[in-house]
């Protein structure tokens, strides 16, 4: 197996992958224990433009593999800052080059300073990350290899599928975002590498995980409406199903606030408040769901501390005790239901779009419980339904809405 390390540079380091202003300016490319080399495809220094077609064949390791995937199709390619999220349940630390830095924020304005940085420069900083991810696979045996593969597959095409859509907006969110505006899209760049496990999902000073209704309203549909599915009670679904606990039909947070006799917005508060800051006795003798909860918090926490790890259970992610001294037994289940969460959503992900490949509707955001799809009429009412059975996968329980842009939505639930 012949492995290299491969990072692109791109032409303006601003810009995402995908903005049509933004190519890629140079290749690192280094065989494992051997010299590395700069590949020169659009670069002031060049003489010629360079062939990676070696590079089809092998076994690629890359701090960001959507990234790379959005410039060329490779074929077996290892995200190393997921891998060392899996061994030490953090990111890998940044790599700074002081002269580059400097040179960035000199000149934050000037398009594609990448293509006017010597070559020199730009080996010696990925020289310095090459380091680190040769350390880091040198590591690999510290964890389950074949379980942070399977994810290393599911995961980041899940994720990369989604970025490439893009996001249509009928103007700049802001005077910084003019930069990030790419044929009246904006492009997102989600990242697993967080604390909780679910991902951030933030570009260009942009965070699409928290939008306000201000830049909501500036989402509109690239086909003819945009279709938001979002799930009702979306961990205490997901919680029950860990337990084998079934709801009754409706709303499980409806549910829950009858038996604490308050109203819905009350009993949110108060399943949350026990479910992640401690269930008092008398709930847990309340309803078997607590009950049971709370023997699924003990089991974990009695883990952790006995083999000093968990595991989610559909990829088997490690959450190392020796990682995270400060954690509580609450924090400890908040951070497990977060990960379970996103797993469960990355293998909902790929089934949705295997689905979507047929039709014209595609899927543009997903924020943690909630997913927008840019959808095209001639899909017709069958594909909502669809969507909706792929999406609600046996777990969940789905409410629709449908607008002309992000903000001004009208539920839709009863029509499908």
């Amino acid at each position: 197996m012949q492995e290299y390390i491969v990072i692109p540079i791109f032409s303006d380091n601003l810009l995402h992958p995908l903005h049509s202003d933004n190519s890629l300016s140079l290749l690192y490319a280094k065989k494992l224990n051997e010299e590395s080399k700069i590949l020169t495809l659009n670069h002031h220094d060049q003489f010629g433009v360079d062939s990676f077609d070696f590079l089809e064949d092998k076994t690629i390791l890359t701090p960001n593999k959507k990234f790379l995937l959005h410039t060329h199709s490779f074929k077996k390619v290892y995200d190393i800052n997921l891998l060392h999220y899996y061994i030490y349940n953090k990111p890998m630390e940044e790599i700074h080059n002081n002269a580059m830095n400097f040179l960035y924020d000199r000149y934050y304005s000037l398009k594609n300073i990448n293509e006017v940085i010597p070559i020199y420069k730009h080996l010696e900083y990925c020289d310095k990350i090459s380091k680190n991810i040769e350390s880091i696979w040198d590591d690999r045996n510290k964890i389950n290899f074949d379980s942070y593969e399977k994810y290393n597959n599911d995961a980041m095409l899940a994720l990369y599928s989604i970025e490439k859509s893009g996001i249509k907006v009928k103007e700049c969110f802001n005077e910084k975002s003019k930069r990030h505006l790419s044929d009246g899209k904006l492009f997102t760049n989600y990242s697993l590498y967080t604390t909780t496990g679910r991902p951030s999902n933030s570009f260009g000073g942009i965070n699409f995980a928290a939008l306000d209704s201000d830049k909501r309203q500036l989402i509109i549909p690239n086909n003819d409406y945009l279709i938001e599915y979002d799930y009702d009670a979306c961990h205490v679904r997901l919680i029950a199903n860990l337990i084998d606990y079934t709801f009754p039909e409706g709303s499980a947070h409806d549910h829950l606030a009858k038996l604490y006799c308050v109203d819905r917005e009350e009993g949110k508060k108060l399943t949350f408040q026990y479910l992640y800051g401690g269930i008092p006795w008398d709930i847990i003798q309340l309803n078997p769901f607590f009950d049971s909860v709370n023997n699924l918090i003990t089991v974990l926490w009695e883990e952790f501390n006995k083999t000093g790890k968990i595991e989610t259970p559909i990829y088997k992610r490690p959450i190392f005790k020796h990682n995270h001294n400060e954690i509580t037994k609450t924090k400890l289940f908040n951070y497990y239901i977060q990960a379970v969460e996103t797993e469960q959503n990355i293998k909902i992900i790929i089934e949705l779009q295997r689905y979507l490949y047929m039709i014209k509707s595609n899927l543009i955001l997903y924020t943690y419980d909630s997913f927008l799809i840019d959808f095209d009429k001639r899909d017709g009412e069958k594909a909502l339904k669809n969507i909706k059975k792929i999406l609600e996968s046996d777990i969940y329980l789905t409410k629709v809405k449908v607008g002309f842009d992000y903000n001004l939505m009208r539920d839709v639930t009863n029509k499908l």
